[in-house]
């Protein structure tokens, strides 16, 4: 072998030698690249089995707030106007007195022993309607002025019940007041509290419309401020028929109600 072919093969052997280490790298990565293969295409053949196998199941959404699994509760909207309740429920004080001197007690009790259950009727819970814990007041209206709570009470729970809403009871928060009573209320800094108030007459009641009572608890509910929506039409319906004065007191939480019957 001559000077000039020892030359040629050393300077060709680098070429040579990564020719073929070139071929065996790329070889094997298209080894792995085939056995990858099937793979991928298992994937996509799934997706597309999924895709024509029928009908495409709804989409279930449930809020698992506290993390149980179990979906929570349903909030009931009343979607209908709002009624201005301060515009529509406007009588005044000075007209409750009246009307309640002319339908009710002649003499207002100075103490709760004073009270003559002959003349007025005992107001209690019923399936519509709930009496609060009463601190500043009794539980005693006129004939007339109790059957018109009850109706109240029970024309809510049938608006609820044609609405296919969650039933819920009215709460009654002050009813008769005594002398007595008008004072523990005045202490307690209450400045509506007055010595000649139409509760001293047994023909005013309030009704909360912040606070609604609930028998059973289910899923579905309806926030206080929904629930008002049925009783302002209720009392609306009452107070156009000429059975009740309303006025809408927002501070006190309530609907202060006289009764007009006899």
């Amino acid at each position: 072998m001559t000077k000039r072919t020892k030359a040629l093969i050393i300077l060709l052997a680098p070429f040579v030698l990564g020719f073929f280490l070139g071929l065996l790298v790329g070889g094997g990565c298209s080894r792995k690249e085939k056995k990858e293969k099937p793979e991928k295409v298992e994937v996509v053949e799934e997706q597309l089995a999924e895709e024509v196998s029928g009908e495409e199941e709804p989409e279930v959404v449930e809020d698992d707030v506290d993390g149980t699994g179990e979906s929570q509760a349903k909030e009931i909207i009343y979607y209908t106007k709002l009624m201005s309740y301060g515009k529509v429920f406007d009588d005044l004080n000075e007209a409750h007195l009246n009307m309640a001197k002319v339908m009710g007690l002649s003499e207002v009790p100075e103490k709760r022993s004073d009270v003559d259950t002959k003349q007025l009727v005992k107001v209690e819970s019923t399936d519509f309607l709930e009496i609060d814990d009463l601190r500043y007041s009794v539980p005693y209206l006129t004939a007339a002025a109790a059957r018109e709570l009850n109706h109240i009470a029970k024309a809510f729970h049938d608006s609820l019940t044609r609405k296919q809403f969650p039933v819920y009871k009215l709460v009654c928060t002050s009813i008769l007041r005594t002398e007595e009573d008008v004072a523990n209320l005045r202490k307690s800094g209450n400045p509506n509290a007055s010595d000649n108030s139409s509760h001293c007459y047994g023909t005013t009641f309030d009704i909360s419309h912040s606070r609604y009572f609930r028998e059973v608890e289910t899923d579905e509910f309806m926030q206080p401020y929904e629930l008002t929506k049925v009783l302002a039409e209720v009392l609306r319906d009452e107070k156009t028929l000429g059975h009740i004065l309303v006025k809408y007191e927002k501070k006190e939480h309530c609907f202060h109600i006289t009764s007009c019957i006899r």
